[in-house]
C-alpha cells in the first residue's frame, strides 16, 4: 500500500516540477519540491504511526478477549457452585422439614392443642402429614367437642403445595364424608 502511495506520489510529483518549470525560477521549483517531500515525509510519518497504533489496538483487543474468555469461564465456574449450594441448601431444609415432622407429636407449638397425645397422632405423609383423632372417650362429649384433624408441618418459610391447598379449601368448605366400604 504504501509503495503504491509512494508510486502516485513521485508520479504527481514528476507532473508538479514539470508544471514548476513551466511557471517559475528553478529556485522556486527547489522550493516547492522542498515543501512536497517536507509533506509526504510528514504523512509517511503519521501512516507509521497509525500502523503502530492500530498494532497498539490489536494487542489490546486481543488480551480484552482473553480477559472476557477468563470472565466467562469464571462465571460458569461460580454459577456452577451456586447451583450445587442452593442444592446443598435445599437438601438441608427439606431434612429439617422431615425431622421436624417426625417430632411434632412431641413437641409444644402453635396450632397443637396440649391435650392431643402422641399416640392419637398418625403420620400420613402425602400430601398432608398427620391426621389427629381428638375424639372424647364419652360418646356425647365426643359429639360436641369432638374433631379430625388435618394437619401439615411447615418448617421456616416454606408453603403450601398446590395440592395441599386444594385439601385445605375442601375441609374448610366441610366438603368431607364418611364412608364405610365391606369387602369379602
Amino acid at each position: 500500500m504504501l509503495e503504491l502511495l509512494a508510486g502516485v506520489a513521485i508520479g504527481g510529483l514528476f507532473g508538479i516540477v514539470v508544471w514548476f518549470m513551466n511557471q517559475g525560477t528553478v529556485s522556486e521549483v527547489r522550493e516547492s519540491l522542498n515543501t512536497i517531500r517536507t509533506d509526504f515525509e510528514a504523512q509517511q510519518v503519521e501512516v507509521a504511526l497509525n500502523k503502530e497504533a492500530l498494532s497498539r489496538s490489536e494487542t489490546e483487543v486481543f488480551q480484552l478477549e482473553n480477559t472476557i474468555s477468563l470472565l466467562e469461564d469464571s462465571l460458569e465456574s461460580v454459577t456452577t457452585e451456586a447451583k450445587h449450594q442452593k442444592g446443598r441448601a435445599q437438601s438441608a431444609h427439606t431434612s429439617k422439614g422431615q425431622l421436624l415432622e417426625k417430632w411434632t407429636p412431641f413437641c409444644e407449638a402453635e396450632g397443637i392443642d396440649p391435650h392431643w397425645r402422641p399416640e392419637d397422632w398418625s403420620f400420613f405423609g402425602n400430601p398432608l402429614d398427620y391426621i389427629v383423632w381428638d375424639y372424647k372417650k364419652d360418646k356425647e362429649t365426643n359429639d360436641k367437642e369432638g374433631k379430625i384433624v388435618f394437619l401439615d408441618v411447615k418448617a421456616a418459610n416454606s408453603q403450601l403445595s398446590t395440592k395441599q391447598r386444594r385439601i385445605r379449601d375442601l375441609i374448610r368448605k366441610k366438603a368431607v364424608e364418611w364412608r364405610e366400604i365391606r369387602l369379602n
